[in-house]
């Protein structure tokens, strides 16, 4: 059975499978309707930009072309897995890295720390089972994808997955083995689109690691924070015109955007906003770890924020953050190698009963 690990960020989906395919694309989602004067002048690329899904005769544009629709969403509520959109983003990245096989597969995914607790069972629970038919109607299954069945689901707090892709590779062995000494303890600051995890854990005897709870927990800070600013800016700068998100990451991209014929420079916006965020992180870190985070053996950097606020969190912390190889895969990666194991162990007990 085919393990996969979606890691549901409120910015972008990150998914994973056993036979190594990944994807990432927008956590957008909006209702759909008939593109077809888009053919006019040829046919639409069926690739992850061009995600068009049916599901119980509705329409759905899933990922970037979320952008052109007439209803976009983006899933910000805590209790996310009630929301029927948090189901269509996870049973579409399941079809991409299985190819639309269909059948059973074993699933692995997380919650932000603090919602950790109160609503990792609830979510479990929903997210097991015989999924949802979709019909694609363009997107790189537009030939065709079977129903997929959740036989077993695991739901492990982010951050602390993060640590796992961290300190053990993909063959299993330490990546620092220097750090795996009993008593060790090492930070991670996972920086999301709406949230900034943050964990530290304690190395035990056998090289596992507990949590420090008192010294971990969520910050509701993070990139969506600068997406609020440069959208205010361009609010001032055109006498209060709205900006949608698809042109906020053209403008992070090229620090530029045009506006009736005019290039508007928004390079000074971008710096002050990521310099007055990441404060506003470490801060709060901070009245959390104290003095504490001077005797940290390592801190991780991880999430899509971290290769955005680096330069600016990294003087906080005397430039000591390691920031994580394919950061933004942090938590996927984790939660793949962790659901491996835990299936694993599952599947040799039921073989000996």
């Amino acid at each position: 059975m085919e393990n996969v690990a979606v890691d549901l960020g409120y910015g972008y989906v990150k998914a994973i499978s056993s036979s190594g395919k990944r994807v990432i694309f927008p956590s957008l989602v909006g209702k759909g309707y008939d593109r077809g004067i888009t053919n006019i002048l040829g046919d639409t690329p069926n690739d992850l930009a061009n995600i068009h899904v049916a599901i119980t005769g509705e329409d759905y544009f899933v990922g970037e072309l979320a952008n052109e629709s007439r209803s976009l969403s983006r899933i910000f509520e805590r209790e996310r897995f009630n929301h029927m959109y948090t189901h269509i983003l996870l049973n579409t990245a399941i079809h991409l890295v299985t190819d639309g096989k269909g059948g059973s597969v074993n699933l692995s995914t997380g919650l932000p720390l603090d919602f950790y607790q109160a609503q990792a069972k609830d979510f479990q629970t929903s997210i097991t089972g015989i999924q949802s038919h979709i019909e694609w109607k363009s997107g790189p299954l537009v030939e065709g994808a079977k129903q997929v069945n959740i036989e077993r689901a695991l739901v492990f707090p982010q951050g602390a997955s993060a640590i796992f892709s961290a300190l053990i590779n993909h063959d299993g062995k330490y990546t620092y083995p220097h750090l795996m000494n009993q008593g060790t303890l090492i930070g991670l600051v996972d920086i999301g689109f709406r949230t900034t995890d943050f964990v530290v854990v304690e190395i035990q005897q056998n090289g596992s690691f507990v949590p420090k709870a008192k010294l971990s927990g969520t910050v509701d800070d993070g990139v969506n924070n600068l997406y609020r600013d440069i959208r205010q800016a361009f609010k001032t700068k055109t006498g209060g015109a709205d900006l949608s998100e698809h042109y906020i990451s053209r403008i992070l991209k090229d620090e530029q955007l045009t506006y009736k014929g005019n290039k508007i420079d928004f390079s000074n916006i971008i710096q002050s906003s990521k310099k007055s965020i990441a404060t506003n992180i470490v801060d709060r870190l901070k009245n959390v770890w104290a003095e504490e985070s001077d005797l940290f053996d390592a801190i991780f950097l991880a999430g899509g924020g971290g290769e955005l606020f680096e330069p600016f969190i990294q003087p906080h912390f005397d430039n000591r953050l390691v920031k994580i190889t394919e950061s933004q895969f942090a938590n996927t990666i984790g939660y793949l190698r962790l659901g491996k194991s835990v299936f694993g162990q599952l599947e040799r007990r039921k073989s000996v009963i």
